[in-house]
């Protein structure tokens, strides 16, 4: 084969892969809450597939066009493997995006390649190495054929010019609709991966095409990470304790509030009975780093990126170091990621960073046996705060001589098989389950205090990070992180300790609450702080009859949204709002409440300067 003749296998090669990529990618567009249905929305979404596809296969062509000067073989080879490898990387992220409306990016591949996040089944990557191996065939095949193809085919300048038109009309319609903040357009860009369309705002300006006013409204939404921080406002006040009391948080990574019964964790169920349940609690994420910041920090998650790159320790943690707590930190999963070793416990010296173990279950009894042994030898002298975090429900896992109690249930889980239509009853059995297995662990540790007598002076918090979807909406969300509905936001919460029930003040427990007001209500009540709360924290004293809410945050790695009783308001990073329901379909025609989202942006920026 010439070179000549390499060259143009190579070029229809290329060609055929970005259709292949065009039809792969039309999936993205599938999980959009509604298509739309005028021009530029429409357009734009047609023209920006077929253009980012064409971009991404130009460049990969580019990058691979040196593998011409090989042998005809190895060409061959080294050819179809790269193309075959790029197709499997783009229907693995319409997997990704299916499951959590984000790409595969530095976050996902740490979660997967630490395994203790992230687990898939033997089943899961068997089916994706036979996926990878079958695009490979026909990669090879289709290469091999276009070799051996003689005569001449359609030209390929006008494939060329096709792609180049779409790329430009995409770029247009964004510039318009990024100057006049129209939504279909905006919201749109972000189904496309690595896709990053132009703006001329100063250009449209210049000439009056574009709507300030509306900008405005979406920059105002918007939140720097870069931002230097103002937190604490001022020195903290306290007052001395004569008699400090223990505290514990025990948390439960993906609990479901409805697995918080008789049934699926009776013995937690049984130990809440002493103190105060709020059944309507919202985490401050959908994931675990933004729910358990807002845990320890009484802020929105969307404080994380100020607070890791200043390595800046909550108040909460500093107040129980001032006052000589002893720290138990005891957590299934890495403390490294993420980076809570860099957050919450950056001043927590010989800090245990993970549990032993080959799986979530197995950790979580190593976790529970650290503690007790710790708890069991420390100087009784002193005050303890005990941090117990629990990971079985999220890997859906116990371990294999576990009473299954609830059938029928899935063996293991394929996330490659579900949709919205699959029926989750056998994937939920098996979450019941593990949350069963957590519970007869926290079973040890309450036995252990009720031993110890140490019962009537700790204060335990039992909680979760943030829930766990089961296609709740029928939209095909499985897990979290991926919207901010009540399936993955809406986690038990209970407060049990020394006179809590007075304390409580016959609150109304049906309220709104957030992962946001525990710390002020525990610095207030019992740590001796007497500053106002809001120079600390953005929550208020669940104790305190006269406290409600409205509304409340929660925030993912990418977004944050405000929650009302009966509406989401979704802001993306760049500040475009979407407003849905509580079932995450989009509420047309719906505004804002606007005094709201004032006391909304004042909360994500009291603590910057």
């Amino acid at each position: 084969m010439t070179f000549g003749s390499k060259c143009s296998v190579f070029g229809y090669f290329l060609i055929i892969n970005i259709f292949f990529s065009i039809l792969l990618a039309i999936r993205y567009f599938s999980f959009l809450p509604e298509l739309p249905s005028d021009i530029f929305g429409v357009s734009f979404i047609l023209t920006s597939l077929i253009g980012q596809m064409a971009l991404l296969g130009g460049m990969l062509g580019f990058f691979t066009l040196f593998f011409v000067f090989l042998p005809r073989k190895f060409f061959y080879l080294v050819v179809s493997l790269l193309a075959s490898t790029s197709l499997f990387v783009l229907l693995i992220d319409t997997f990704v995006f299916a499951q959590y409306r984000f790409h595969i990016n530095e976050v996902v591949l740490k979660l997967v390649l630490s395994g203790d996040v992230v687990d898939f089944s033997i089943v899961t990557w068997l089916i994706a190495v036979f996926s990878f191996l079958i695009i490979f065939l026909i990669e090879y095949a289709l290469l091999h054929f276009l070799g051996t193809r003689s005569g001449k085919g359609v030209k390929k300048r006008y494939f060329v010019l096709f792609f180049v038109l779409c790329f430009f009309v995409s770029n247009f319609i964004h510039i318009w609709a990024a100057a006049n903040a129209y939504q279909p357009v905006t919201i749109s860009k972000s189904y496309l991966p690595l896709f990053q369309p132009a703006t001329a705002n100063g250009l449209m300006r210049k000439y009056g095409w574009i709507d300030d006013e509306a900008l405005e409204q979406q920059k105002a939404l918007s939140y720097k990470v870069s931002s230097n921080l103002n937190y604490p406002i001022g020195e903290l006040s306290t007052v001395a304790i004569d008699k400090p009391v223990n505290i514990m948080f025990l948390v439960v990574d993906s609990w479901r509030f409805d697995t918080f019964n008789v049934d699926n964790s009776p013995n937690i169920w049984a130990y809440a009975q002493n103190g105060v349940s709020f059944t309507n609690h919202i985490s401050t994420g959908n994931a675990t780093r933004t729910g358990i910041f807002g845990l320890f920090y009484g802020l929105p998650g969307t404080y994380w990126q100020n607070m890791l790159s200043n390595q800046k320790s909550p108040v909460f943690m500093d107040h129980l170091q001032a006052l000589d707590y002893q720290l138990g930190i005891f957590t299934s999963a890495s403390l490294t990621d993420p980076e809570f070793n860099q957050t919450v416990f950056t001043k927590v010296s010989n800090l245990r960073l993970r549990s032993e173990g080959r799986s979530p279950s197995e950790r979580d009894k190593n976790l529970t046996e650290d503690w007790l042994q710790w708890y069991q030898h420390r100087d009784k002298s002193k005050p303890v705060f005990s941090f117990l975090f629990y990971d079985a429900p999220h890997g859906y896992d116990f371990p294999q001589d576990y009473d299954k109690k609830y059938e029928p249930m899935l063996d293991e889980v394929n996330y490659l098989v579900l949709n919205k239509d699959t029926d989750p009853t056998r994937f939920m059995n098996r979450y019941k389950t593990s949350v069963r297995y957590v519970d007869d662990l926290a079973k040890r540790v309450f036995d252990e205090l009720r031993a110890t007598g140490d019962v009537d002076n700790t204060v335990v918090i039992i909680t979760g990070d943030h829930a766990q979807e089961l296609n709740d909406n029928k939209l095909n969300y499985w897990g979290h992180n991926s919207n901010f509905t009540a399936a993955q936001t809406h986690v038990p919460f209970v407060i049990v300790g020394p006179d809590i029930k007075m304390k409580s003040q016959g609150k109304e427990k049906q309220s709104i609450t957030s992962h946001e007001d525990v710390v002020p209500t525990l610095m207030k009540h019992y740590l001796g702080v007497t500053s106002p709360l809001e120079a600390y924290s953005g929550g208020i004293d669940l104790l305190d009859k006269a406290e409600s809410r409205d509304w409340v945050l929660s925030s993912s790695y990418a977004s944050y949204a405000m929650i009302t009783h009966d509406t989401i308001l979704e802001v993306g990073a760049g500040g475009q709002y979407t407003i849905y329901d509580l079932t995450n379909r989009i509420k047309k025609e719906a505004e804002p409440n606007y005094v709201y989202l004032k006391e909304a942006l004042e909360s994500v920026s009291r603590f910057r300067k």
